[in-house]
């Protein structure tokens, strides 16, 4: 089937048409989107948010069989567990709760087997710091 120039020039007109429109729809429905968003509140807490409460802390421990005798939540959102016939010890709460558990448990073993007793652990930093 041949089509006149005319024809064809009226096809491509349409399709221009149809595209400019699509194009312009997309742009529209950008904007809306942007403006019409939730906005989060630009606030910043300087003391961050807790991941685990104090409760969870103390069932993780005592599921690991760690004895301790309190736990204080502290100033600088960390956790410090008094540890008996030992010191202290500061979790983060900035971290996972389970893996410093499960580093302090193998800490514990291994002082309690080479017989030395510790005054603080803390597991705020990339590396677990033990005082003697």
């Amino acid at each position: 089937m041949l089509q006149s120039p005319r024809q064809r020039n009226s096809f491509k007109k349409k399709i221009g048409v149809y595209i400019s429109l699509l194009i312009v729809l997309g742009f529209l429905f950008f904007l809306a989107n942007l403006f019409f968003q939730t906005k989060s509140s630009s606030f910043i807490s300087p003391l961050g948010t807790s991941n685990v409460d104090k409760s969870k802390v103390e069932k993780i421990l005592k599921d690991n069989n760690i004895a301790f005798s309190g736990i204080v939540v502290l100033e600088d959102a960390s956790y410090g567990i008094s540890i008996p016939n030992n010191g202290q010890v500061r979790l983060s709460s900035q971290k996972n709760i389970n893996k410093q558990v499960a580093s302090l448990q193998r800490i514990l073993r291994e002082l309690t087997i080479e017989g030395k007793p510790f005054k603080n652990i803390d597991f705020r930093f990339e590396e677990p710091i033990i005082s003697y």
